[in-house]
């Protein structure tokens, strides 16, 4: 049977289709002022891209900041329960989740049965998030999807003493003045990242198994270094973890 699961962010809203543990199809757009109108017109488009009409649905799940701004929906959650689904189900594993969302870093703590125990989030400063790398690699002329590369490039990673968006974008313009590769800044940036990446995975202590999951996930050049610090086994999520949370709330509305 196959179900819709939207994840209506802050900054991105993502839809996926899935039947059991596969993923038929899945879109994310930027998230703007007019969430209801957008999100009719992302359905469409996933259901198409999944070769599925509204009336195959079995269900739809709905969750995120936005979601109380769209009037349909069979099943809303929060994300902390959205994660958990996906997670339990997919990365049966997992005790721990860190997910590093648009403008938020969450720590999520499982049980055997993939129950939330316990959950720490960082939304009152948007250091670490997504928006903080998307607006620092702006600053350095460097789209998105170009950060990893850009970091790549690093021959001598310039440290960031700040974990305060406004004082690491001071310090990235005095680095550019003096003529600092934007390549060694970015890779400063992206383990400045790395560490509060870290010290979210400490909430709980050391864990035997966790997993990463919202966009931040993509970033090998912010993963890898936390991975070399974080204790415990690392377990990839098997679809792009920016969607771990649209798939949650699929399988919350199968489960419902």
């Amino acid at each position: 049977m196959k179900y819709l699961g939207l994840d209506i962010g802050s900054l991105y809203t993502k839809a996926v289709v899935i039947d059991g543990d596969e993923l038929l199809a899945s879109k994310v757009i930027d998230t703007t002022g007019n969430v209801a109108e957008e999100v009719e017109v992302l359905v469409d488009e996933v259901l198409a891209a999944a070769g599925v009409s509204r009336d195959e649905l079995a269900g739809i799940g709905v969750t995120g900041r936005g979601s109380d701004m769209v009037d349909f929906g069979d099943v809303k959650r929060d994300d902390i329960s959205c994660l958990c689904e996906a997670v339990s189900r997919l990365v049966p594993g997992a005790n721990l989740v860190l997910d590093i969302g648009g403008q938020s870093v969450t720590s999520i703590l499982l049980d055997e049965e993939g129950g939330v125990v316990d959950f720490m989030r960082n939304d009152k400063c948007a250091s670490g998030s997504g928006k903080f790398l998307t607006v620092m690699g702006a600053a350095l002329g460097c789209p998105a999807d170009g950060l990893d590369e850009m970091a790549a490039r690093s021959t001598n990673k310039v440290p960031v003493s700040s974990q305060c968006g406004v004082f690491v974008e001071s310090e990235l313009i005095t680095h550019v003045n003096e003529g600092v590769e934007p390549a060694d800044i970015m890779a400063g940036i992206c383990e400045s990242v790395a560490k509060i990446m870290i010290s979210q995975a400490l909430k709980f202590g050391f864990q035997d198994d966790y997993t990463f999951t919202g966009g931040v996930a993509k970033y090998q050049s912010v993963t890898g270094p936390a991975r070399e610090k974080i204790r415990g086994e690392f377990h990839s999520f098997p679809f792009d973890p920016q969607l771990a949370c649209a798939i949650g709330a699929a399988i919350s509305a199968e489960e419902e």
